[in-house]
């Protein structure tokens, strides 16, 4: 598994346009700018991004849980529509787990949908548990 000719990184606020353009690129506009930025500054964040012929190509941003140390958890893992099926998430995913583990972390989790499932089961993940999303808009 993995991509032998993408660098991953710790992303830089240079790569918040490409990043950006990933997450286009897949039809997605989960993160903004200021997402990506905040995200680079925020000490708990895991923000990694992969690069090939110094493009960035992929990113996965997640993090260590504060409250509970052990864990992390993984919110996105993203390669561009035209690098897809290289092992580039995959090589994400296990550089995001290395560096959560060496922080202290003893699990690292990754709450997605059925589709994106099938990729972290790639990964070495194991289904634990079915959770529903549930939110709350601030109303006032």
């Amino acid at each position: 598994m993995g991509s032998s000719n993408v660098a991953i990184r710790k992303a830089v606020p240079e790569d918040i346009p490409s990043c950006l353009g990933i997450e286009a690129s897949q039809g997605d506009n989960t993160f903004s700018g200021d997402d990506f930025r905040n995200s680079i500054t925020e000490p708990n964040a895991i923000f990694l991004v992969a690069e090939q012929s110094r493009q960035v190509v992929g990113f996965i941003l997640g993090y260590i849980v504060p409250t509970r140390r052990r864990e992390a958890a993984i919110h996105s893992t993203m390669v561009d529509k035209q690098h897809e099926k290289k092992g580039i998430g995959s090589s994400l995913v296990l550089d995001f787990a290395r560096l959560a583990f060496g922080q202290g972390v003893e699990l690292v989790y990754a709450e997605v949908e059925t589709g994106p499932d099938k990729f972290y089961e790639k990964c070495g993940f194991k289904k634990s548990a079915v959770w529903y999303s549930m939110f709350l808009k601030d109303i006032s």
